[in-house]
Protein backbone atom coordinates (compact mmCIF):
# COMPACT_ATOMS: atom_id res chain seq x y z
CA UNK A 1 0.00 0.00 0.00
CA UNK A 2 2.95 2.06 0.89
CA UNK A 3 4.52 1.79 -2.04
CA UNK A 4 1.52 2.83 -4.15
CA UNK A 5 1.62 6.30 -2.34
CA UNK A 6 5.04 7.12 -2.84
CA UNK A 7 4.31 6.03 -6.63
CA UNK A 8 0.97 8.19 -6.56
CA UNK A 9 2.73 11.66 -5.07
CA UNK A 10 5.53 11.22 -7.68
CA UNK A 11 2.93 12.03 -10.30
CA UNK A 12 2.86 15.99 -9.84
CA UNK A 13 5.27 18.92 -9.76
CA UNK A 14 3.38 21.77 -8.08
CA UNK A 15 4.50 25.02 -6.58
CA UNK A 16 5.39 25.19 -3.45
CA UNK A 17 5.53 28.68 -2.72
CA UNK A 18 1.53 28.58 -3.29
CA UNK A 19 1.06 26.42 -0.10
CA UNK A 20 3.81 28.07 1.65
CA UNK A 21 2.18 31.02 1.64
CA UNK A 22 -1.16 29.79 2.40
CA UNK A 23 -1.11 27.46 5.10
CA UNK A 24 1.64 27.27 8.80
CA UNK A 25 3.66 24.10 8.98
CA UNK A 26 4.91 23.42 12.14
CA UNK A 27 7.05 20.33 12.12
CA UNK A 28 8.58 18.91 15.58
CA UNK A 29 10.01 15.34 14.12
CA UNK A 30 10.78 13.47 17.62
CA UNK A 31 12.04 10.04 17.06
CA UNK A 32 11.46 9.97 13.06
CA UNK A 33 12.90 11.36 10.26
CA UNK A 34 9.90 14.20 9.27
CA UNK A 35 11.55 17.01 7.70
CA UNK A 36 9.68 20.21 7.26
CA UNK A 37 10.36 21.09 3.67
CA UNK A 38 10.48 17.85 2.65
CA UNK A 39 6.93 16.75 3.88
CA UNK A 40 5.48 20.37 2.43
CA UNK A 41 6.71 19.49 -0.65
CA UNK A 42 4.69 15.66 -0.52
CA UNK A 43 1.64 18.14 0.74
CA UNK A 44 1.49 19.81 -2.49
CA UNK A 45 1.94 17.22 -4.61
CA UNK A 46 -1.09 15.10 -3.28
CA UNK A 47 -2.86 18.84 -3.63
CA UNK A 48 -2.06 18.93 -6.71
CA UNK A 49 -0.28 22.56 -5.50
CA UNK A 50 -4.08 24.12 -5.41
CA UNK A 51 -4.36 26.68 -2.83
CA UNK A 52 -6.30 27.17 0.26
CA UNK A 53 -7.39 29.69 3.15
CA UNK A 54 -4.52 31.26 4.63
CA UNK A 55 -5.78 30.92 7.95
CA UNK A 56 -5.58 27.27 8.21
CA UNK A 57 -2.50 25.97 10.32
CA UNK A 58 -1.13 22.48 10.45
CA UNK A 59 0.98 20.67 13.25
CA UNK A 60 2.72 17.39 12.99
CA UNK A 61 5.09 16.16 15.83
CA UNK A 62 6.49 13.02 15.80
CA UNK A 63 6.23 10.66 18.92
CA UNK A 64 9.20 10.67 21.22
CA UNK A 65 10.26 7.13 21.18
CA UNK A 66 8.09 5.49 18.12
CA UNK A 67 9.15 6.40 14.57
CA UNK A 68 6.38 4.71 13.47
CA UNK A 69 3.93 7.03 15.63
CA UNK A 70 2.95 10.94 14.52
CA UNK A 71 0.82 12.80 15.83
CA UNK A 72 -0.76 15.71 13.54
CA UNK A 73 -3.78 18.39 13.70
CA UNK A 74 -5.25 20.25 10.62
CA UNK A 75 -7.45 23.44 11.83
CA UNK A 76 -8.35 26.97 11.24
CA UNK A 77 -6.43 29.57 13.33
CA UNK A 78 -10.61 30.09 14.62
CA UNK A 79 -11.00 26.78 15.96
CA UNK A 80 -9.50 24.82 18.36
CA UNK A 81 -7.47 21.87 16.85
CA UNK A 82 -7.90 18.00 17.02
CA UNK A 83 -5.00 15.96 16.88
CA UNK A 84 -4.88 12.36 15.40
CA UNK A 85 -2.40 9.64 15.54
CA UNK A 86 -0.73 7.74 12.53
CA UNK A 87 -0.31 5.12 15.10
CA UNK A 88 1.32 2.25 12.69
CA UNK A 89 3.23 4.74 10.20
CA UNK A 90 6.31 3.20 7.59
CA UNK A 91 9.47 2.83 8.94
CA UNK A 92 10.71 4.06 5.35
CA UNK A 93 11.21 7.40 5.32
CA UNK A 94 10.29 8.49 2.57
CA UNK A 95 7.13 6.87 2.87
CA UNK A 96 6.65 7.96 6.03
CA UNK A 97 6.62 11.65 3.69
CA UNK A 98 3.95 10.19 1.63
CA UNK A 99 1.89 9.00 4.02
CA UNK A 100 1.62 11.70 6.54
CA UNK A 101 1.67 14.23 3.43
CA UNK A 102 -1.37 12.39 1.74
CA UNK A 103 -3.52 12.27 5.70
CA UNK A 104 -2.41 16.05 5.80
CA UNK A 105 -3.96 17.07 2.32
CA UNK A 106 -7.30 14.78 3.09
CA UNK A 107 -8.23 16.65 6.35
CA UNK A 108 -7.25 19.89 4.63
CA UNK A 109 -9.85 19.26 1.78
CA UNK A 110 -12.27 18.14 4.51
CA UNK A 111 -12.10 21.27 6.61
CA UNK A 112 -13.02 23.02 3.75
CA UNK A 113 -16.39 20.58 3.28
CA UNK A 114 -19.17 19.32 5.01
CA UNK A 115 -17.83 15.88 4.91
CA UNK A 116 -15.91 16.06 8.15
CA UNK A 117 -17.12 12.46 8.52
CA UNK A 118 -14.99 11.55 5.35
CA UNK A 119 -13.04 7.93 6.33
CA UNK A 120 -9.27 8.43 6.78
CA UNK A 121 -6.92 5.55 4.94
CA UNK A 122 -6.85 2.30 6.89
CA UNK A 123 -3.26 3.22 8.46
CA UNK A 124 -4.76 6.81 9.81
CA UNK A 125 -7.79 5.74 10.70
CA UNK A 126 -6.77 5.45 14.50
CA UNK A 127 -8.39 6.96 17.61
CA UNK A 128 -8.70 10.28 18.22
CA UNK A 129 -6.57 12.69 21.38
CA UNK A 130 -7.38 15.94 21.58
CA UNK A 131 -5.26 18.46 22.94
CA UNK A 132 -2.83 15.74 24.11
CA UNK A 133 0.96 17.54 25.41
CA UNK A 134 3.76 17.47 23.08
CA UNK A 135 6.06 14.11 24.40
CA UNK A 136 2.65 12.37 26.73
CA UNK A 137 2.63 8.94 26.30
CA UNK A 138 -0.12 6.54 26.53
CA UNK A 139 -0.30 4.83 30.54
CA UNK A 140 -1.38 1.67 28.66
CA UNK A 141 1.53 1.28 26.29
CA UNK A 142 3.40 -1.76 27.29
CA UNK A 143 7.32 -1.53 27.13
CA UNK A 144 9.36 -5.02 27.29
CA UNK A 145 12.78 -4.86 26.76
CA UNK A 146 15.91 -7.66 26.99
CA UNK A 147 19.46 -6.59 28.13
CA UNK A 148 22.58 -8.65 27.12
CA UNK A 149 24.91 -7.08 29.93
CA UNK A 150 28.29 -8.09 31.25
CA UNK A 151 30.94 -7.11 33.41
CA UNK A 152 32.66 -7.66 36.84
CA UNK A 153 31.85 -8.50 40.31
CA UNK A 154 33.40 -7.27 43.29
CA UNK A 155 32.70 -9.51 46.78
CA UNK A 156 30.01 -11.47 45.23
CA UNK A 157 32.85 -14.04 45.11
CA UNK A 158 36.14 -13.77 46.66
CA UNK A 159 38.07 -10.84 44.84
CA UNK A 160 37.51 -9.34 41.38
CA UNK A 161 35.35 -11.69 38.97
CA UNK A 162 34.09 -11.65 35.89
CA UNK A 163 30.34 -11.61 35.20
CA UNK A 164 27.31 -11.93 33.03
CA UNK A 165 23.74 -10.15 34.26
CA UNK A 166 21.30 -10.73 31.57
CA UNK A 167 18.02 -8.75 32.31
CA UNK A 168 14.45 -8.67 31.20
CA UNK A 169 12.22 -5.86 31.80
CA UNK A 170 8.58 -4.95 31.69
CA UNK A 171 7.30 -1.14 31.69
CA UNK A 172 3.73 -1.06 32.61
CA UNK A 173 3.47 2.41 32.96
CA UNK A 174 5.97 5.76 32.40
CA UNK A 175 7.44 5.15 35.67
CA UNK A 176 7.10 1.72 37.30
CA UNK A 177 8.78 -1.33 35.70
CA UNK A 178 9.17 -5.14 37.08
CA UNK A 179 12.50 -7.03 36.10
CA UNK A 180 13.79 -10.46 35.67
CA UNK A 181 17.91 -11.06 36.38
CA UNK A 182 20.31 -13.73 36.07
CA UNK A 183 23.45 -13.54 37.73
CA UNK A 184 26.76 -15.57 36.76
CA UNK A 185 29.77 -14.46 38.20
CA UNK A 186 33.08 -16.67 38.16
CA UNK A 187 36.90 -16.46 39.87
CA UNK A 188 39.52 -19.03 39.84
CA UNK A 189 42.64 -19.72 41.55
CA UNK A 190 41.99 -17.27 43.94
CA UNK A 191 44.65 -18.11 46.54
CA UNK A 192 43.75 -18.57 50.52
CA UNK A 193 45.18 -16.72 53.33
CA UNK A 194 47.38 -18.91 54.77
CA UNK A 195 48.67 -22.28 53.16
CA UNK A 196 49.08 -23.01 49.50
CA UNK A 197 45.81 -24.16 48.27
CA UNK A 198 43.60 -22.40 46.14
CA UNK A 199 39.48 -22.61 45.27
CA UNK A 200 37.51 -21.64 42.14
CA UNK A 201 34.54 -20.38 43.06
CA UNK A 202 31.26 -19.38 41.54
CA UNK A 203 27.57 -18.17 42.01
CA UNK A 204 24.64 -18.85 39.62
CA UNK A 205 21.34 -17.73 40.42
CA UNK A 206 18.78 -14.95 39.12
CA UNK A 207 16.23 -12.86 40.93
CA UNK A 208 13.74 -10.06 40.38
CA UNK A 209 13.10 -6.23 40.87
CA UNK A 210 10.72 -3.48 40.92
CA UNK A 211 12.11 -0.56 39.59
CA UNK A 212 11.19 3.16 39.84
CA UNK A 213 11.95 6.47 37.48
CA UNK A 214 11.50 6.70 33.36
CA UNK A 215 12.67 9.29 31.21
CA UNK A 216 14.72 11.89 31.83
CA UNK A 217 16.09 13.51 28.67
CA UNK A 218 14.74 12.50 25.52
CA UNK A 219 16.24 8.86 25.05
CA UNK A 220 17.00 8.89 28.06
CA UNK A 221 16.40 7.14 31.07
CA UNK A 222 17.03 6.10 34.20
CA UNK A 223 15.32 3.75 37.01
CA UNK A 224 16.76 2.74 41.19
CA UNK A 225 15.41 -0.98 41.63
CA UNK A 226 15.40 -3.58 44.77
CA UNK A 227 14.55 -6.78 44.91
CA UNK A 228 16.51 -10.47 45.71
CA UNK A 229 18.61 -13.11 44.47
CA UNK A 230 18.67 -16.59 44.85
CA UNK A 231 21.16 -19.58 43.99
CA UNK A 232 23.84 -21.25 44.66
CA UNK A 233 27.77 -20.84 45.42
CA UNK A 234 29.85 -23.26 44.25
CA UNK A 235 33.67 -23.74 45.74
CA UNK A 236 36.31 -26.19 44.29
CA UNK A 237 39.17 -26.28 45.93
CA UNK A 238 43.05 -27.75 44.86
CA UNK A 239 46.31 -28.10 46.08
CA UNK A 240 45.34 -27.74 49.86
CA UNK A 241 47.89 -29.58 51.37
CA UNK A 242 48.85 -33.77 52.17
CA UNK A 243 46.17 -36.07 52.19
CA UNK A 244 43.93 -33.39 51.23
CA UNK A 245 42.43 -34.25 47.89
CA UNK A 246 40.21 -31.65 45.75
CA UNK A 247 37.44 -30.47 47.97
CA UNK A 248 33.74 -29.54 45.91
CA UNK A 249 31.07 -27.81 47.94
CA UNK A 250 27.74 -26.04 47.13
CA UNK A 251 25.61 -24.19 49.12
CA UNK A 252 22.09 -21.62 48.72
CA UNK A 253 23.11 -18.73 48.18
CA UNK A 254 20.54 -15.93 49.19
CA UNK A 255 21.14 -12.03 48.61
CA UNK A 256 18.80 -8.85 48.68
CA UNK A 257 19.36 -6.12 45.78
CA UNK A 258 19.61 -2.67 44.67
CA UNK A 259 20.72 -1.44 41.33
CA UNK A 260 20.18 1.63 39.63
CA UNK A 261 19.66 0.85 35.61
CA UNK A 262 20.51 3.53 32.62
CA UNK A 263 19.55 3.53 29.24
CA UNK A 264 20.59 5.45 26.32
CA UNK A 265 18.63 4.72 22.79
CA UNK A 266 20.40 5.08 20.00
CA UNK A 267 17.45 4.15 17.73
CA UNK A 268 13.90 3.76 19.20
CA UNK A 269 14.38 -0.11 19.70
CA UNK A 270 17.89 -0.77 20.23
CA UNK A 271 20.07 1.27 22.45
CA UNK A 272 23.36 0.37 25.50
CA UNK A 273 22.11 -0.04 29.15
CA UNK A 274 24.42 0.86 32.50
CA UNK A 275 23.35 -1.47 35.59
CA UNK A 276 25.16 -1.19 38.91
CA UNK A 277 23.89 -3.37 41.40
CA UNK A 278 24.61 -4.09 45.28
CA UNK A 279 23.65 -7.25 46.31
CA UNK A 280 23.79 -7.89 50.34
CA UNK A 281 24.23 -11.68 51.24
CA UNK A 282 21.93 -12.84 53.92
CA UNK A 283 24.34 -15.33 55.32
CA UNK A 284 28.34 -15.24 56.46
CA UNK A 285 30.12 -17.52 53.70
CA UNK A 286 33.63 -18.25 54.90
CA UNK A 287 35.51 -21.03 53.27
CA UNK A 288 37.72 -22.93 55.23
CA UNK A 289 40.40 -25.96 55.28
CA UNK A 290 40.51 -28.18 57.84
CA UNK A 291 42.79 -31.39 58.53
CA UNK A 292 41.65 -34.10 60.43
CA UNK A 293 41.57 -33.29 63.53
CA UNK A 294 39.09 -30.42 62.80
CA UNK A 295 41.49 -27.56 62.79
CA UNK A 296 41.39 -25.17 60.40
CA UNK A 297 44.06 -24.85 58.34
CA UNK A 298 43.35 -22.40 55.69
CA UNK A 299 40.65 -20.03 55.42
CA UNK A 300 39.23 -17.40 53.59
CA UNK A 301 36.43 -15.08 53.54
CA UNK A 302 33.95 -13.79 51.53
CA UNK A 303 32.31 -10.03 52.36
CA UNK A 304 28.90 -9.93 52.99
CA UNK A 305 28.67 -6.62 50.47
CA UNK A 306 29.15 -7.22 46.65
CA UNK A 307 29.15 -4.65 43.58
CA UNK A 308 28.50 -5.45 40.21
CA UNK A 309 28.90 -3.37 37.27
CA UNK A 310 27.72 -4.46 33.84
CA UNK A 311 26.90 -3.40 30.37
CA UNK A 312 25.39 -3.87 27.12
CA UNK A 313 23.00 -3.99 24.27
CA UNK A 314 19.44 -3.40 25.03
CA UNK A 315 16.63 -4.67 22.86
CA UNK A 316 12.92 -3.16 22.98
CA UNK A 317 10.32 -5.26 21.56
CA UNK A 318 7.08 -3.47 21.79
Amino acid sequence: MWVALVLGSLQHTPALAQIAEAEQLVVAPGATCLNRERLLARIVRWREGAGVDPGVVVAVRGDSQLSTRVYFSVSRATDAPTERILENAPSDCDQLHSAVALSIALAIDALFTTERTQPLPAADAQPVITHEPPGARRSHAYKLELGLFIGASVGVVPGMAAAAVPRLQLSISPWLTFALEGVGTYANDVSFTSGSGVVDTRVLGGGGDVCVGGETVERMSFVVCAGARGGMFMAKGDRLGPGLDKITSTRPWWALAASGQARAWIVPNVGIGLGIEALFALSTRNLVVTDQAKSVTQRLGVPRVGLAISVGPVFQFF
